[in-house]
């Protein structure tokens, strides 16, 4: 969280955005506004109509809003580039599998550059503990219990201490929205965990309050913007420094100084990141299938809500779009004759929840079970016959229409 993954994102962001390819790709993030803008408008109906509460709302949010941009898609337009499927996806005579693969690895990339950007701000954001969810969470449970002792307990309006005092701990996953003694109660301020102990942090407010006419102004917003960011999230933006600049040649170029010595082992790290996700991922759904514990009933509701959202309605809105743009795009964007654009925009649309989210739940200390679950059905079950289905009809549609 604070190494390896800024390692990859800034190697990743810094290598392939350029002011040429903003140019050029400027349909990317107009479809990744359109994507991120009709995800986040889906979860908030399905939510509402569910009746999930307003911690469950942000995690379906984040589920639905950020997904899998780098190795889902990479794999799939790989893999059709060397199957024979993969002439399909030539834009000319002239066009070999290999630069098929070319361009779709370009466009997945440039397309995670602004699903990097908005995760680990927002999304970030959405799965952070609020003070508004314990007061909600708080007030149910306390409904709940009066409905319970109204059952058992003559005499409404009795308090049962002893009974709410005896209830189990609850786990930092979706039992950390249930309520708990005041006495234990956490602030957002509290919680934060080992893994980002080392991060540096600002001074607050009691302890600059000596200083406070001189840097009053700069210190307020510099510890606002410090308190919004995160270490991935610093790390993109210096890669779009970096490449959006003259510094991109002096750390990229392979016969610049830098490169070798400073460039590469940044490089080198960011490899790392990945397997070490999936790593944590596999040992926690192990530590899950081997504990004798049922899933929390409130558990399900918001994980299906989430991969319902994602896997089953995005289709309905990514297919149509690309469609639109197939037929009236060619007259403002080459790549809407280019058949891996397409493919890649419509499969990129349609993708699973994206597995880093989870470092996202396990620093803040929440959703971490409502997370595994979504991340084990989404990519155990749900993936397969979805993302093979999305490929066909992305291949029936290039090879119609383009």
């Amino acid at each position: 969280m604070v190494f390896f993954t800024p390692c990859l994102l800034f190697s990743n962001i810094a290598s392939t955005i350029s002011l040429e390819k903003l140019l050029a790709f400027w349909p990317i993030p107009a479809f990744y506004i359109i994507f991120a803008g009709t995800s986040y408008i889906l979860s908030q109906l399905t939510s509402h109509a569910v009746g999930l509460k307003r911690p469950y709302r942000r995690f379906v949010t984040a589920c639905v809003m950020f997904s899998n941009t780098n190795s889902l898609p990479i794999a799939i337009i790989s893999s059709l580039a060397v199957s024979e499927a993969g002439i399909i996806l030539f834009w000319d005579a002239d066009d070999t599998q290999d630069s098929v693969a070319a361009r779709g690895i370009s466009y997945t990339l440039f397309f995670a550059i602004f699903g990097n950007l908005l995760r680990w701000s927002y999304g970030y954001s959405l799965l952070r503990k609020e003070e508004a969810d314990e007061e909600e969470i708080v007030e149910s449970d306390s409904d709940t219990l009066d409905e319970e002792q109204r059952l058992v307990v003559p005499g409404y309006g009795a308090t049962n201490n002893e009974q709410r005092q005896g209830m189990p701990d609850r786990q930092s996953s979706s039992l950390t929205l249930t309520a708990q003694p005041d006495d234990t109660m956490k602030k957002p301020q509290e919680e934060t965990s080992n893994l980002l102990s080392t991060f540096p942090t600002l001074p607050t407010d009691q302890n600059n309050t000596i200083n406070q006419p001189r840097d009053h102004v700069l210190m307020r917003v510099v510890k606002r913007i410090h308190r919004f960011m995160s270490p991935p999230l610093y790390a993109a933006f210096l890669g779009l420094l970096v490449g959006l600049t003259p510094l991109k040649h002096l750390m990229f170029d392979q016969d610049s100084f830098l490169y070798p010595c400073f460039t590469k082992a940044i490089q080198v790290c960011g490899r790392a990141a990945v397997p070490l996700i999936l790593t944590c991922l596999g040992a926690q759904l192990t530590m899950i299938s081997q504990s004798q514990q049922p899933a929390d009933p409130a558990i399900k509701a918001p994980v299906f809500t989430a991969i319902f959202v994602r896997m089953i309605l995005m289709p309905f809105v990514a297919i149509p779009i690309a469609i639109a743009f197939v037929v009236y795009g060619a007259q403002w964007s080459l790549l809407a004759t280019d058949p891996v654009f397409i493919t890649m925009m419509i499969v990129l649309g349609c993708t699973p929840t994206a597995i880093n989210l989870v470092q996202i739940t396990q620093v803040n200390g929440l959703f971490e079970e409502e997370m595994l679950r979504m991340l084990f059905w989404s990519y155990g079950v749900v993936c397969v016959p979805v993302c093979t289905f999305l490929v066909f009809v992305a291949l029936s549609i290039v090879d119609k229409l383009v």
